[in-house]
């Protein structure tokens, strides 16, 4: 069947869920045991077992759907943050986030969503030719070739990226976010029941100063998380009408906590060699 808007979004929240699992299996979030491996896309994935969290996930990305549809949202952030009671002053620090700006995607009227999408021709590559009619059999059925092979890249990516990253430090959890494009002239998804709330101030998009949304000088103003201290590039994503770019944000705390660490060990052994 060939591809629709509908389908093409479908395809990409599945790739959600896929990435947002394995994500927390990657940087142990839960214990490994509670996860089972599976394939997507021909390439290794991981789904956590536990229902909650299951259900906790595939509602979250059902609601960035709906915003998706909407044609509102810049980019969807998978934040994962520290709740040490330890931390100064209690609040919540932000270890890494994970980004993907969709800020690209088309927006598509109602009417429209279930019209056929006419694909540019493009390369398939080697590894996922096969022979005669296999070739889309070594990918996920019902989804675009090239489509399928530029998620699959993606996953192997972050798997790479993220085996290069410092260990995250005990009692570390996770959320989804969105940021809302500027020019969307509609309010916050805020309601009863209430599916999204507003992020701490460190990651709002825009400060305010007497009711205005930039500096005295003009210049908009963000929080102090966003950004991050390191940011490593994942992949960007393209094929036919869709591109979306992906990105890591270690933040500023997480090397704050790991120097803290350093040095409380070598106090320590200074005392015992006193």
């Amino acid at each position: 069947m060939p591809p629709t808007y509908h389908s093409t979004l479908s395809a990409f929240t599945h790739f959600l869920t896929a990435y947002t699992h394995t994500l927390l299996y990657l940087r142990t979030l839960y214990p490994a045991i509670s996860f089972q491996r599976s394939r997507f896309h021909n390439t290794p994935v991981y789904q956590s077992r536990h229902p909650l969290v299951c259900e906790w996930i595939r509602d979250a990305i059902s609601a960035v759907r709906e915003e998706l549809l909407a044609g509102t949202v810049a980019r969807i952030g998978i934040v994962v943050y520290n709740y040490s009671p330890d931390s100064a002053g209690g609040s919540a620090k932000i270890m890494e986030r994970y980004m993907l700006d969709v800020s690209a995607f088309p927006v598509v009227l109602k009417g429209e969503r279930n019209a056929e999408i006419e694909w540019e021709e493009e390369e398939v590559p080697e590894e996922v030719e096969g022979k005669g009619k296999g070739k889309q059999k070594a990918l996920d059925a019902d989804v675009e070739v090239n489509l399928s092979e530029q998620f699959r890249a993606a996953l192997v990516t972050l798997t790479t990226r993220c085996s290069r990253l410092t260990p995250l430090p005990r009692h570390c959890s996770f959320n989804i976010t969105m940021e809302l494009k500027d020019e969307a002239d509609v309010d916050p998804p805020l309601g009863h029941p209430q599916p999204w709330i507003p992020v701490q101030p460190s990651l709002q998009k825009t400060g305010r100063k007497g009711g205005r949304a930039d500096d005295e000088d003009g210049e908009k103003r963000g929080g102090e998380d966003l950004g991050g201290a390191i940011v490593t590039p994942i992949r960007t994503v393209e094929a036919g009408v869709f591109r979306f770019e992906t990105w890591i944000e270690e933040g500023k705390a997480k090397f704050e906590m790991q120097d803290s660490t350093k040095s409380s060990f070598a106090s320590s052994g200074d005392e015992d060699a006193g």
